[in-house]
């Protein structure tokens, strides 16, 4: 698979383990839905910052974007919810509000692995491969 086609294609997530695994700064994602910030919809973000109970996303290649500069520039703030919160299908992720507690969605996204890291595999694939011509 050839690297640009890799930044388009959603990685597969079965679990919040394996997402939190996932969420790292440069890592990219895309939400479909947002019930409390529809704006977002149809963004591609980059993550900026991780804690343990939320992550920071600015718009990629829009650094003075609203979502870009919030939070004093870290960019816009998403809490990571219970495990119970989370259906993970595919490459669908959709998180229930957790103030509601109905079933409601709060909003739906993708991942997508970003520009960096996907720099950075190919050069660990190129250092692997020059190990084995050694």
């Amino acid at each position: 698979m050839k690297e640009q086609n890799q930044s388009n294609t959603p990685l597969q997530i079965s679990s919040l383990a394996e997402l939190k695994r996932y969420l790292q700064p440069g890592m990219e994602l895309e939400v479909s839905y947002h019930s409390k910030h529809p704006g977002l919809v149809g963004l591609r973000r980059v993550i900026t910052k991780v804690q343990s109970n939320a992550y920071f996303t600015v718009v990629k290649d829009q650094p003075d974007h609203w979502y870009s500069v919030c939070n004093d520039g870290r960019g816009f703030r998403s809490g990571i919810e219970r495990a119970s919160q989370y259906i993970f299908a595919g490459s669908k992720i959709t998180v229930l509000d957790p103030m509601k507690r109905d079933g409601s969605v709060l909003y739906e996204m993708e991942v997508y692995q970003g520009e960096q890291q996907m720099a950075d595999t190919s050069c660990l694939g190129q250092t692997e491969e020059m190990l084995l011509h050694m």
